[in-house]
């Protein structure tokens, strides 16, 4: 008879967000959604930025939670996407095997997995990664989940220069519906609060800028929100537009949120996914 205070030997993989994440039912949704500091990308002109056509490098971090006596062997695959609130369309990356020790004694790191975006990839493109381990695998259809799935992340995240003295901007993106059926999603967005600002300021070694009353419209609207109606694996590229409330000065940046939730159930809605857009100045 099995003694229920005695651990089963398994395995709880999770991409971290954050530290001590454990990736558990009541782990908090990640914050912010769009970036995952355990997806880290070298060989490219910056953190965010890309050279289409180019190698570059792309590590990925793994902690494992379970009650294993050794460590458990990972399979971890990055894939690359049009920036977008919804995955629906992914093109692969790269691969690689970790050995990730149990008990979350130790996070461990994918050695480097190379691989090129194509020439003709739009300038930016996110980055999707899912880690599993090698004895028990997520079945193929499994619908990507990087929010409230911990085996799956993303850095998901576009920059958008602007000239000393320009305060409007505009952005598009591809809202997607992963979903095996149709479904309504409410778009919104946000400016990037303080916590988000500080969390980009570290990888961009730029000091962040708040701006809470920035002006955002999604489409023609007059508003920061949108309804969509979207069919079973469909894609719709949205567009943003907004003001500053104020200039960036040198070495400095602001951001801002768009968000996808699934309202088809739940009126105070599902979050589905998210993408940054960090607005910086371009001083030539």
């Amino acid at each position: 008879m099995n003694n229920p205070e005695i651990p089963t030997p398994s395995t709880q993989l999770v991409i971290p967000y954050f530290r001590g994440d454990r990736g558990l039912p009541d782990r908090p949704i990640p914050d912010p959604w769009y970036y995952c500091p355990s997806i880290r990308v070298t060989g490219t002109p910056g953190p965010f930025t890309f050279t289409p056509g180019s190698p570059m490098d792309v590590t990925v971090d793994v902690a494992n939670y379970g009650a294993g006596t050794s460590v458990a062997a990972a399979s971890v695959i990055v894939w690359w996407a049009d920036p977008t609130t919804g995955f629906t369309t992914l093109n692969w990356f790269g691969q690689a095997v970790v050995a990730v020790p149990s008990h979350g004694t130790h996070v461990a790191r994918t050695k480097p997995i190379t691989g090129t975006i194509p020439a003709s990839a739009p300038p930016h493109v996110c980055l999707l990664a899912r880690v599993t381990a090698l004895a028990s695998t997520l079945p193929q259809d499994t619908t990507p989940d990087p929010i409230n799935e911990p085996h799956w992340a993303q850095l998901n995240l576009t920059t958008h220069p602007v000239t000393p003295e320009q305060t409007d901007f505009a952005f598009s993106w591809q809202a997607g519906n992963p979903g095996k059926e149709g479904a309504s999603y409410r778009l919104l967005a946000r400016p990037a609060d303080e916590r988000a600002l500080q969390g980009l300021a570290l990888a961009l070694g730029a000091t962040p800028v708040t701006m809470p009353e920035m002006d955002l419209r999604i489409e023609e609207g007059d508003g920061p929100t949108m309804t969509v109606e979207l069919d079973a694996g469909e894609q719709r590229r949205m567009h943003l537009s907004g003001n500053l409330t104020q200039e960036l000065r040198r070495d400095t940046f602001t951001a801002v949120e768009v968000a996808q939730f699934d309202i088809t159930e739940n009126p105070d809605g599902t979050p589905v996914g998210a993408v940054g857009l960090i607005i910086h100045p371009d001083y030539g």
